[in-house]
């Protein structure tokens, strides 16, 4: 039986997109993935997508700055990526984009002609942030079309979006970033409609030997609501993908299978579809 019993986990590798070095191991949905200018020039789409492999990352979420980079990846492997507009021209976009009119005039050109599926990774820095004619356009759009955003933001400003639209899906960006376990989850356990990935929170979670125990409740009583992620903004994150994607294993690990299952990729899967 040993013989047969491993043909099918090769078997079942492959049509998951994972090489076989992954057939015993969670597969991965990362679903915080940047193919920016930046890397286009060092990493061709075939060797982003062969880092995936050499990872065990069977899909990801992209966007990019500009969006031609996640068109790159989508075009090269469209079921194995799901692309995400953000709506960057470049790097100086990121600091104004909710309050230039230039820039929702290419954002809704672009979201009618694309396959996005979210929209960002956005940066909103503050709940003044929102207040702009742009910023309601923004929101209304995505309601409309059913786009989830994933803002790289505080809590406060999450709370300002859903008070603007109670409707919105969002996928918080790094769990916040920087806010700590007890407030991420009273933020889960007041929107049914949020999601949250964890790049930047391997530490955090794991900061030792063993899980830190409140990120481990945490993580087990919304276990339906965590993502992977790794946020590939710069060449140096493509450089250390392999270990990025192995920090988050590492903590996996140490959670219940089946959380750790949901967490790696079906909860991904169930949001966004591969």
């Amino acid at each position: 039986m040993r013989p047969f019993a491993s043909l099918i986990g090769l078997l079942f590798a492959a049509v998951a997109g994972l090489p076989p070095a992954f057939a015993g191991e969670l597969k991965i949905f990362d679903t915080h993935m940047h193919y920016s200018s930046s890397a286009w020039d060092v990493y061709s789409p075939a060797q982003i997508l062969a880092k995936m492999d050499s990872a065990g990352v069977a899909w990801a979420m992209v966007s990019s700055t500009p969006d031609d980079g996640t068109l790159k990846l989508f075009g090269a492997a469209p079921g194995r990526i799901v692309p995400a507009f953000r709506p960057y021209r470049e790097s100086a976009d990121l600091g104004r984009w909710f309050a230039k009119p230039d820039l929702l005039a290419y954002s809704e050109a672009r979201l009618a002609q694309g396959p996005y599926r979210a929209f960002g990774e956005v940066h909103i820095y503050a709940p003044e942030n929102l207040e702009t004619p742009q910023m309601a356009r923004y929101l209304a759009l995505l309601v409309e079309r059913g786009l989830t955003l994933f803002p790289h933001a505080d809590a406060a400003v999450v709370d300002r979006l859903f008070a603007k639209a109670p409707d919105l899906k969002i996928h918080w960006a790094h769990g916040g970033f920087s806010e700590p376990a007890a407030v991420v989850g009273g933020m889960l356990d007041q929107y049914p409609n949020l999601w949250t990935e964890l790049s930047y929170r391997a530490q955090d979670i794991m900061p030792g030997d063993g899980l830190d125990g409140e990120w481990r409740r945490l993580l087990i009583r919304h276990a339906d609501r965590f993502m992977i992620g790794t946020d590939t903004w710069t060449v140096d994150r493509w450089h250390q993908y392999e270990g990025l994607i192995g920090e988050h294993r590492a903590w996996l690990k140490k959670l219940p299978p089946d959380v750790a299952e949901k967490i790696a990729h079906k909860n991904a899967e169930r949001l966004f579809g591969p």
